[in-house]
């Protein structure tokens, strides 16, 4: 078996662990209930300039929200994926070019989103982080039946840069190789956090937290092979989510994360907790 899977996410931990951090901005935190739980989250970590809400029926929302979230999610990469409460021509007439972003965005490549609670950060908000990461993902594997094999950067002294393979599933798409890895794997990178007041959207109340700021010019992100070998990149962040604490966000932008060979995903979104929100809402009314 070939060498290259576990060189290039060796290279891809390597190349994260060296980014230079630079300093972080407060965004505003108030929520806005006429736009979705997404784009708040989205304007709340500050990287929301270049996003907005696709207008849907409510019941359409409704089935959405109230599922999975997977039959929009494949549909918007193509596939002819079913969806509660739409019909084939719905689907056809949904406009994904409306999300066609700037390549400079923030909004324009995938991120994550932390609020970490100040009590949480032991021993630093960094390694709390990779922790969580680590062990979330590691479960999220096994919860998908295959093996987890984690990597930290720098021979395991370097937590600023993790990943892990997924092995045992040796089928036509992710494969094993000699040295236990394989060619499907997630890794992350942690960059600093900044101490700030939490937002609204996870709190009501002044608690202080540790925020990992996805619109700095160095951000923390997770990241899949670039080949993109053909695994469900999306189930593997919802399965990973479920075991991660409610602050925790990963975002998802169009056309950066897949759910099958030659198969991105055109909307943005946002996985939480293995719930998937979408950048929708609710017609405002008939008569518009």
């Amino acid at each position: 078996m070939p060498r290259r899977p576990l060189y290039m996410l060796r290279q891809c931990l390597l190349a994260i662990a060296l980014f230079v951090t630079v300093g972080c901005s407060t965004p505003p935190n108030s929520y806005n209930p006429n736009e979705s739980y997404a784009l708040n989250v989205a304007r709340a970590a500050g990287i929301d300039a270049k996003l907005k809400d696709t207008e849907l029926p409510k019941d359409t929302i409704s089935n959405i929200t109230e599922s999975s979230g997977f039959g929009f999610a494949l549909a918007a990469s193509g596939y002819n994926a079913p969806i509660p409460g739409f019909s084939p021509s719905q689907m056809a007439g949904m406009n994904f070019t409306a999300w066609l972003l700037a390549p400079e965005a923030d909004s324009a490549r995938n991120s994550m989103i932390a609020w970490m609670p100040e009590e949480a950060a032991k021993p630093s908000p960094k390694e709390a982080l990779a922790d969580l990461l680590l062990n979330a993902a590691s479960q999220g594997v096994r919860d998908l039946g295959y093996s987890p094999v984690q990597e930290i950067a720098k021979g395991g002294t370097d937590k600023t840069g993790i990943g892990i393979y997924v092995t045992g599933r040796n089928d036509d798409i992710c494969q094993d190789n000699q040295y236990g890895k394989s060619n499907c794997w997630i890794s992350f990178a942690i960059r600093d956090a900044e101490l700030t007041s939490q937002p609204s959207i996870i709190g009501k109340d002044q608690s202080r937290v540790w925020f990992f700021d996805p619109s700095a010019n160095v951000y923390s992100r997770f990241v899949f092979p670039k080949d993109h070998p053909g695994f469900n990149e999306l189930e593997l962040l919802v399965a990973i989510s479920k075991h991660l604490p409610e602050w925790i966000y990963f975002y998802v932008a169009p056309k950066k994360v897949f759910v099958g060979k030659d198969q991105p995903i055109k909307a943005p979104l946002l996985v939480q907790q293995g719930q998937i929100h979408y950048f929708v809402k609710v017609i405002a009314s008939s008569d518009q």
